[in-house]
């Protein structure tokens, strides 16, 4: 592939200085992408609308726009008009939207080139890359190793280079996580940044729309062309100081950092080790990093206060998959037996086993006593975050306790919380619960295989995030965008980017 891993702005310079075309580009991927069909990354690989549409941009480009021409992908839970929108799931194989999702409008309207629908665990559920109904995505660095999921498909083709940006969604940590265990950049805004018009829900107060990049600055121009209010989600709110690539490397010095002391404590002695490195490393460069507690309660109730909201949410928002008005169904006279039929056929095990586990918590007995106990959780939850950023500016947490899982060792979410521990896995859940922008970017790599660094802000100040990210990308020595494909020799040590750990 000839313009495999090119940044935005590397493409952009190409367009506009008309050294390749938005049609080369669009055939340039459309060849990966059928080379690398086994992949499963992508649902839909629509080749006559990619190639119309670029064909389009290069007869009136507009450089203005940092991203016209530039191709990228949809996780395949945006609407796109005239192209089909399966969610992952069989219910919805045949599914062809008559609209655009809002974000995808937003980017038509740069020039920029939708290339193909990503795959994702069914409906957003999960957090593999095994669980869509058309094939299961692997680690591209590895093939024994989770990929994370929901947004499989979408991480999978920026990672390996094919776009330089691609759509994701993240109710739990399904673009933050997987970010960590590919070695890119993942970004949950502030909730109501993005639109949610148009992106097939999971859980409608937790549900994030983000994006995967190669780097922070491509990170800060997608976020400068898509933030944006729009009336048709009645969620979505402006946000303040934006202009985020022009203002990217000016993060004020005065900036406090900090991490929570019990989420340290947890962390693998050798992970646990290159963090504190890297706070030294923070101090030295001029920022305050501060140790900051935090109710281990709170922490411990983290799995069972999503899977409570998110799957009592999911059934109501999935209540109109039933095959009547649109998708698969299996027919039959009765209304109420095609409705189940349907449902027994269409949906995969764990989609099922969440809609019972949320069917239960919405009788009228149960509100009370899950429910509305969940949601009190959630608000102590936000009122301690709170009061963290009425002390530090940015806070640090572990993207993932380690390199992604062997897939023999991997388990459903909804069974894997037993020991006292069990909450690092959790952790970024408090960016969803709290709707606080949330970032990913790599941090080290054990054995050749990325772990992530996770940073996160108040609510409304997804600039500042930015601006933190960008400057531990410095720090890190990861502004070449070359260290996916750095050659680490398979020992047991933590490589920290240019911090000199080991």
């Amino acid at each position: 592939m000839k313009y495999r891993k090119k940044t935005i702005q590397e493409l952009n310079h190409l367009l506009a200085t008309h050294q390749v075309t938005s049609e080369e580009l669009a055939l340039d991927f459309i060849q990966e992408a059928k080379k690398d069909a086994a992949a499963n990354f992508l649902t839909t690989l629509p080749e006559n609308e990619i190639i119309a549409q670029a064909k389009a941009i290069d007869a009136h480009p507009n450089f203005q726009s940092l991203l016209t021409g530039v191709p990228y992908l949809a996780k395949d839970n945006f609407a796109t008009k005239g192209i089909r929108t399966t969610g992952g799931s069989k219910i919805l194989e045949n599914f062809i939207p008559p609209y655009n999702a809002t974000i995808i409008d937003i980017l038509n309207g740069h020039q920029a080139l939708m290339a193909g629908k990503a795959s994702l665990d069914e409906l957003g559920m999960g957090g593999t890359g095994l669980l869509s109904a058309f094939g299961e995505i692997y680690n591209p660095y590895d093939k024994k190793r989770l990929i994370g999921g929901s947004s499989s498909g979408s991480v999978y083709a920026v990672s390996k280079g094919y776009v330089p940006f691609a759509l994701g969604t993240d109710t739990g940590d399904s673009i933050r996580k997987p970010a960590s265990y590919t070695g890119i950049v993942g970004f949950k805004p502030t909730y109501g940044a993005l639109s949610r018009y148009g992106v097939l829900p999971y859980s409608p107060s937790l549900d994030h729309p983000g994006f995967f990049t190669r780097n922070v600055a491509d990170m800060a121009i997608v976020a400068d062309a898509t933030f944006q209010h729009d009336a048709k989600d009645f969620t979505s709110q402006e946000i303040p100081h934006k202009d985020f690539l022009k203002h990217l490397g000016k993060l004020p010095k005065s900036t406090k950092f900090g991490y929570l002391k019990v989420v340290q404590e947890n962390l693998d002695p050798k992970l646990k080790k290159a963090y504190f490195d890297f706070y030294q490393k923070l101090s030295e460069a001029g920022f305050e990093v501060k140790a900051l507690d935090f109710p281990k309660e709170l922490l411990d109730a983290l799995p069972s206060i999503y899977m409570m909201i998110s799957f009592t949410e999911a059934v109501s928002t999935h209540s109109n998959l039933t095959g009547v008005h649109f998708g698969e169904r299996v027919e039959n006279a009765d209304y109420e037996t095609l409705m189940r039929e349907t449902r027994s056929k269409c949906f995969g095990p764990v989609v099922k086993r969440r809609f019972l586990i949320g069917s239960l918590n919405l009788k009228k007995d149960n509100q009370e006593l899950f429910m509305n106990k969940a949601k009190k959780v959630r608000r102590l939850i936000v009122e301690e975050l709170n009061k963290l950023y009425n002390k530090v500016n940015i806070l640090i947490l572990p993207a993932a306790p380690g390199v992604a899982p062997l897939i023999d060792e991997a388990v459903e979410y909804e069974t894997d919380h037993d020991d006292s521990k069990a909450f690092i896995n959790d952790v970024l859940v408090l960016g969803n619960l709290s709707g606080m922008p949330s970032i990913t970017l790599p941090f080290v790599f054990e054995n050749g295989l990325p772990i992530g660094i996770n940073l996160n802000a108040a609510p409304k100040k997804d600039r500042l995030v930015l601006q933190a990210a960008k400057k531990v990308e410095t720090l890190l020595g990861y502004e070449n965008h070359d260290y996916l494909d750095k050659k680490l020799q398979a020992d047991k040590t933590l490589e920290v980017g240019e911090c000199g750990v080991k």
